[in-house]
């Protein structure tokens, strides 16, 4: 307690440096495909900038690069060991990735989010994405067949749910219990990555189905075609 708080700092960077010098000799990081869909996610901002037709698609078009910023920063908070906080990031790459393609289509609440702060739900943007009538507005569309959802209900909902927890501090998500806490740890790493490679490739996959500019993402990121394709 009476140490020096920039002495306190010192030696939790010591701590972290350490942590990342162990996720650092790992010889498979597994990060391949979720970089992959990073640079898709920041690659269909760009090509967006080409399909923007009304004044609010400026505030969409900004989403994107954002869950790249986003998603690097959850990798490198995990590579450090702090799992938690990596967490809490990734929740919100996964609620920016459903409000990108919710607030496409309305420009009202995109104004009103920018502007006056409005709250966006998750529960709510994603049944409005997998409702039937917006599922069958894409498919006629983009002149394409959808079977039943653009984004997995439940699947999206579990990630969401493991993730809140994290955020809402729930005492079974409690790290200062753990034997292990803050040490570097190959399993949570895996498992993290695990999330991390779900919330991508479903984020990755809706995107290409609402915006229908595949050819246009896999011409930025040539490497994807394989992933996503």
């Amino acid at each position: 307690m009476n140490k020096d708080p920039r002495q306190v700092l010192i030696e939790l960077n010591r701590k972290f440096n350490g942590n990342f010098a162990e996720w650092e000799s790992l010889t498979d990081h597994k990060l391949e495909k979720s970089f992959v869909g990073l640079h898709c996610i920041a690659a269909v901002g760009e090509v967006l900038e080409n399909y923007k037709a009304s004044k609010h698609h400026d505030i969409c078009c900004k989403i994107f690069d954002e869950i790249f910023s986003d998603g690097v920063a959850s990798i490198y908070l995990a590579s450090n060991a702090m799992d938690k906080p990596a967490c809490i990031v990734l929740r919100r790459v996964l609620e920016l990735g459903l409000a990108a393609i919710y607030l496409w289509d309305m420009p009202h609440i995109a104004i009103s989010w920018k502007q006056h702060g409005q709250d966006l739900s998750f529960t709510e943007m994603l049944k409005h994405i997998n409702s039937k009538g917006y599922v069958s507005y894409i498919a006629s569309e983009n002149d394409i067949e959808i079977d039943n959802e653009i984004i997995p209900t439940h699947k999206a909902q579990e990630i969401y749910g493991s993730l809140s927890d994290i955020v809402h501090g729930k005492i079974a998500t409690f790290e200062t219990s753990l034997p292990e806490r803050f040490k570097f740890v190959q399993d949570d790493w895996k498992q993290f990555v695990m999330i991390l490679d779900a919330v991508v490739e479903m984020l990755v996959s809706a995107f290409l189905v609402r915006f229908n500019i595949a050819s246009d993402v896999f011409g930025k990121v040539p490497q994807a075609k394989k992933e996503f394709s």
